[in-house]
């Protein structure tokens, strides 16, 4: 499938095949593709877990207010953000020129380690780039999906472990769609883009 139509035809899914599966393989193949995101400095700091246990996902369609795609689908992905994400960045910058980490290392603990908002801030701005394109490699391998936020933080962070220094940022359905996505309307090009100003002239 074409990057173009996969943006077309994807759609919040929120009615699908219970008895349908997501191979382990399938998953694998998806998240290669999703861990290829961009992130700042390359940190990385999504985390997901692909929840497939049905009483747990009864228990996270619990926690956002019985939403039943929740349970429905085949994996509920949650999307997190790791908030001290640039802990890592010497292992990441490992095999990196010496020049190169003995910069950049010190440059990103500056940085994030005294601004917990930015920390908190780049965890989701992270985790939100790998949801999309989450999305869009599902799509292309003809699953389905839902974003959604609309769910008890708390409670979903107790119920699959997340830890503390991290931030749920969402949910991602996947599944097989057992009626398609509702269409819905976008707003004109011309009025969410503009030229060289806020306050300029729309795209035409």
């Amino acid at each position: 499938m074409e990057l173009a139509e996969a943006i077309r035809s994807r759609g919040s899914v929120k009615s699908y095949e219970p008895e349908f599966v997501v191979s382990d393989d399938d998953l694998r193949k998806l998240f290669e593709l999703v861990v290829r995101s961009p992130s700042s400095f390359n940190l990385q700091h999504w985390r997901f877990v692909a929840v497939r246990d049905k009483a747990t996902k009864d228990q996270i369609m619990g926690a956002a207010w019985g939403q039943a795609h929740l349970g429905q689908a085949s994996v509920d992905v949650v999307v997190c953000g790791k908030m001290p994400a640039h802990e890592d960045a010497e292992a990441i910058y490992a095999s990196a020129p010496a020049e190169v980490s003995a910069k950049m290392v010190p440059m990103i603990g500056g940085l994030y380690s005294p601004n917990e908002q930015l920390q908190r801030d780049e965890a989701i701005r992270s985790a939100s780039l790998a949801s999309m394109t989450l999305m869009l490699v599902a799509e292309d391998m003809g699953l389905a999906t839902c974003p959604m936020i609309g769910f008890d933080p708390a409670k979903v962070s107790e119920i699959v472990g997340i830890p503390e220094d991290h931030v749920p940022v969402m949910i991602v359905t996947l599944g097989k769609a057992a009626a398609p996505a509702r269409p819905t309307d976008r707003l004109a090009v011309e009025k969410v883009v503009t030229l060289d100003r806020f306050d300029g002239p729309g795209l035409a």
